[in-house]
């Protein structure tokens, strides 16, 4: 086991981190990925009668040598007439950004991280923050689930993975320089308050796990060529191979993916009524599995077309 729950802000990550990561300068990694693309992308074409709309697996913390992604990809984003990501963080300033933090990600006065965390792992994640020139004593205010993504971030940089290269803002980009429209699935405040009807324990959990298991350049090497690749059950794995070990952390998955799906299901739905082309953007931990986007579609009735690469 490597890093599995860190991984999960690859292919699940919320967009308020894009918010609270972006004020930081980060030390520059050098780590290279190289995969050739080959069979089936990692998306998929959904419809329904003379209607449909692309969702595209993302990992929205990435390496700059993903890119140039492959043109069935590029097409499909062209053709579509609005961009649907989980979150538009363009709709979210950074005084509305602290202000939702401190009602779903801060403790009470008179509370703090350091307090709630034992002293081993306080001191290790103070250690990792040190070497990335930050201060976790300036976050001690807030709750286990922020420090969480926080220390999740800074372990992707230093292995070369960023938010800047991630699969949203790339597409978010290219959406406002030709004036097509963002939607989203998801309030960045219903994010909030997902992430933090976690308990506690839970992240500490994950956070105990990750900080001692340093992840390596290999395993993710192979987590991008799943992506590129589109295999789904590599994905899988990545995604819920931590759940048969410590099902103690079941209720992260079922708030962070079960319930979120189910919901993402409906609005997928409201698109498919309607006759223009959508380009969906979610997670691709969210697509796989018996719960995911891509099954709970099919099981709608839905026709289901995962395209090929154009190479």
């Amino acid at each position: 086991m490597k890093h599995r729950f860190i991984i999960n802000i690859l292919v699940l990550a919320l967009s308020f981190i894009l918010v609270i990561v972006g004020a930081y300068s980060c030390k520059k990694a050098e780590t290279a990925i190289q995969v050739e693309q080959q069979g089936t992308s990692f998306i998929w074409k959904v419809s329904l009668d003379t209607t449909h709309v692309y969702l595209l697996g993302s990992v929205h913390v990435a390496s700059p040598d993903l890119y140039p992604l492959d043109k069935t990809i590029e097409d499909a984003f062209g053709s579509a007439i609005y961009l649907v990501v989980e979150s538009n963080t363009n709709n979210v300033s950074q005084i509305d950004m602290a202000g939702l933090l401190g009602i779903y990600g801060m403790y009470p006065q008179g509370s703090g991280f350091k307090e709630n965390v034992p002293e081993e792992l306080y001191s290790k994640l103070d250690k990792l923050f040190q070497e990335n020139e930050i201060k976790l004593s300036l976050f001690n205010d807030y709750k286990p689930f922020v420090i969480y993504n926080l220390m999740s971030q800074l372990i992707l940089v230093k292995l070369g993975y960023k938010l800047e290269n991630g699969i949203d803002l790339y597409f978010m980009d290219k959406a406002n320089k030709n004036n097509k429209s963002i939607l989203e699935l998801e309030t960045i405040e219903y994010q909030l308050s997902m992430m933090s009807s976690i308990p506690d324990e839970v992240i500490i959990r994950m956070m105990q796990y990750d900080i001692d298991n340093p992840e390596t350049d290999t395993y993710l090497e192979g987590l991008f060529k799943a992506w590129q690749e589109g295999d789904t059950a590599k994905m899988e794995t990545v995604a819920f191979e931590a759940l048969a070990d410590l099902p103690e952390i079941a209720p992260y998955y079922e708030i962070m993916y079960d319930q979120r799906n189910y919901r993402m299901v409906q609005k997928i739905e409201e698109f498919l009524a309607g006759d223009e082309v959508y380009f969906i953007l979610v997670g691709a931990g969210h697509l796989v599995g018996e719960k995911g986007l891509i099954n709970l579609l099919k099981n709608k009735g839905y026709n289901i077309e995962q395209l090929d690469n154009s190479d």
